[in-house]
Parts: C-alpha cells; sequence; structure tokens
C-alpha cells in the first residue's frame, strides 16, 4: 500500500489545512457555528455570544465564559464538543487560528449587479476562484483526505452519483481518475442509478456530489449502497443536511447562498479542487505505470484518434 502521507503533513501549518483534533467534518469552526443545529438553549446562547464576540475567546477562560453568558464551564465543554473540539483548550486553539488565518474577504458578498461592466465581472470571477479554493483549502483535514487517498486507492472502481449541474463535475472526476488508472463512471439517469446500486459489487467506491445535501433520490441511492457495503463519499456545501450524515466521508465543499452571488461557480470550482487532489493523490500512488499509461495514450491519439489526415482535412 502506496504512503499518501509524503509531505503533507510538513505542509500542513503553511497551507492552514486542519490537522490533529479539528473535527472529523473537515469543516471551519466560523462556518458550522452558522448552521449549527440541534443545540440546547445554553449552548446556543455560548454560540451566539463566540459569534457576535469572536476577540474575547483568546483572553476569557471557560469558566469566564460561562459566566459572561450565564452559563457554566461544564456547558462551554459540552458546546466545544459538540463542535468536534476535545474541550475549550482545543475549541480555543483551532478558533483562534481560523481568526487570524481568515481574509477578511472571503466575508465580502460577490454579487452580480445590474448592467455591470466587464471590468468588474473579471475582478469578482478571478475573486471567487480564489475565495472557493481558499476556503475549501482552510476546511480540509489531512488525516481524513489520507483516508479518502486509500479508499479511492483500494477501489477497483469509483462510481458517481449526481443530478443536473453535477454530472459535469463527475465526468471531470471520472476522467481524471481515469488518466490515474482508475476505473470511474458517471451514473445520471434516476432508474440506472437505483439499479446499479442494487447490483452488489465488491471493492467500488461512491462518490454523492450534492450542493445542498438534501436530493432525496440520492438519499435512496445512498442507502441502498449502503444495505450491499459500498463506501460513500458526499460531497455537499452543507453539512447540517440528510446526505452528509448518510456517507462514511463527508467533505465540505465552498458555496454561496444565492444564485447572483455565482451559486454554481463557486461550489464547481470547490469540488474541482476537491477531485483535483484525489486525482493527485491516485497518480502519484503508481507514478511511474500512470506516467507510461499516458504517454502510450498520447502517442496512440496523437497517431490515429485526433490526428489530422494527410490532406489536413
Amino acid at each position: 500500500m502506496p504512503d499518501f502521507t509524503g509531505n503533507m503533513i510538513i505542509s500542513a501549518m503553511y497551507f492552514g489545512i486542519r490537522t490533529a483534533g479539528q473535527g472529523e467534518n473537515g469543516m471551519l469552526l466560523l462556518k458550522e457555528m452558522r448552521q449549527v443545529t440541534g443545540l440546547t438553549e445554553r449552548e446556543q446562547d455560548i454560540c451566539n455570544y463566540i459569534l457576535e464576540h469572536p476577540e474575547q475567546v483568546a483572553v476569557l477562560s471557560s469558566r469566564e465564559l460561562g459566566h459572561a453568558t450565564f452559563t457554566s464551564a461544564a456547558s462551554v465543554t459540552r458546546f466545544c464538543q459538540k463542535m468536534g473540539c476535545k474541550g475549550y483548550p482545543d475549541f480555543r486553539l483551532r478558533f483562534v487560528s481560523e481568526l487570524k488565518l481568515w481574509d477578511a474577504k472571503a466575508e465580502e458578498k460577490i454579487q452580480i449587479e445590474e448592467r455591470e461592466n466587464i471590468v468588474s465581472l473579471v475582478k469578482k470571477i478571478s475573486e471567487l476562484e480564489r475565495k472557493a479554493v481558499d476556503e475549501t483549502r482552510k476546511a480540509l483535514s489531512l488525516e481524513q483526505m489520507l483516508r479518502i487517498g486509500k479508499m479511492v486507492h483500494q477501489a477497483e472502481c469509483v462510481d458517481f452519483y449526481v443530478y443536473d449541474l453535477n454530472v459535469h463535475l463527475a465526468q471531470y472526476g471520472c476522467s481524471q481518475l481515469l488518466h490515474a488508472g482508475k476505473m470511474a463512471y458517471t451514473h445520471i439517469a434516476t432508474n440506472v442509478q437505483q439499479l446499479h446500486a442494487l447490483i452488489p459489487k465488491e471493492n467500488h467506491l461512491a462518490i454523492v456530489i450534492s450542493h445542498t445535501g438534501e436530493n432525496s433520490r440520492l438519499g435512496e441511492i445512498i442507502k441502498t449502497l449502503k444495505k450491499r457495503k459500498t463506501k460513500v463519499i458526499v460531497i455537499s456545501a452543507n453539512r447540517n443536511r440528510m446526505l452528509p450524515d448518510l456517507g462514511d466521508e463527508f467533505i465540505y465543499a465552498a458555496g454561496a447562498e444565492r444564485f447572483d452571488e455565482f451559486w454554481t461557480a463557486m461550489f464547481f470550482s470547490s469540488v474541482k479542487y476537491l477531485l483535483d487532489i484525489m486525482f493527485g493523490m491516485e497518480f502519484s500512488a503508481n507514478y511511474e505505470q500512470n506516467m507510461k499509461l499516458n504517454e502510450d495514450y498520447e502517442k496512440i491519439g496523437a497517431e490515429k484518434l485526433w490526428a489530422l489526415s494527410n490532406n489536413g482535412q
């Protein structure tokens, strides 16, 4: 089994990627706290206070934070654990680190304006691409990506289950994995998806991509796959939805809230970034073999498949 660690751990601090103790869901604390559900009234008070006074986390103890929120140190600890942290010290370390890394521009809305000029649009799209990748990168968990890299490598085939515009992302992911020597298919028709999920398949891995994380048809597909012992990776912009809870692994992808905020473009950029990481891990695992595969492919293609005829027509 190839070692996927490489220089990833060494690079973690440079890239701001989350490592050990940063939660299994791989999601930024600030963003997760804005979306979290299922908190008690006291825990919600703590959450609201931290969001309204983020600078206080660096200076308050758990007892002091409990006093400020009219709760207790025990309530603070329980809240931190619900956020995927071991306790308040772990939460404080992660939260303060996020504040230092957080780019103020990431909070600004990138929106389409009426009769927008081309100069402004070029600038906004460039910023959007940067923001999507940056937010996704900061939310990554190295340990989780190493697990996913092993899941992809051990699978005989990767099956993508998607709908609508996400079909294009799945087709891109398939193409990338094929260049890394991994069989991959995209399943898009509802009847074919369910039929394919019902057929027992050993050593297959399923990747489900859903912007909202609420597609009920994909939910039924995941349930069927799980009954057939197929591992499932869910990629979505929403952690607290149905699909992320059904998968074996959930990866957060950045997504805007409104269509005029380039809703589709941001999610596409984020998911493509994640798919490229998977491709890179798999290609690197069998580097020489994959280099030869692609050299042979290019040679045959240049000579037989997409070459111009002798008369240039």
